[in-house]
């Protein structure tokens, strides 16, 4: 692995399942208010999760133009992650329920 694949795998396993979440949000409802309200946080814990998740990578993941955000390159390729990602955990998780019920 050179350099660069190298440093972007490991800043990825920084990327947790809430900050996937959390872009889909903001990419579906267009404001921090309007997606933590969707995720039953406050604006505050949903501003301060990107912060930290754009610290940790080195990289912004919004434009902010007031209140609105658009997402940057990064931002564009995490959010591509998160929708291909997420739903195949959410799969995930409810086949794993239905096997811990006994379902074939």
């Amino acid at each position: 692995m050179n350099c660069i694949h190298r440093s972007a795998f490991y800043a990825f396993g920084m990327v947790e399942r809430i900050h996937l979440e959390i872009l889909r949000a903001v990419e579906r409802n267009g404001s921090l208010t309007a997606a933590a309200g969707k995720l039953h946080l406050t604006q505050s814990a949903l501003s301060h999760s990107i912060r930290k998740l754009e610290e940790q990578l080195g990289v912004q993941v919004w434009h902010r133009d007031g209140r609105r955000l658009r997402p940057t390159q990064a931002g564009e390729y995490l959010l591509g992650i998160a929708n291909r990602l997420l739903p195949q955990l959410e799969h995930a998780e409810e086949r794993l329920k239905q096997f811990s019920r006994g379902e074939r």
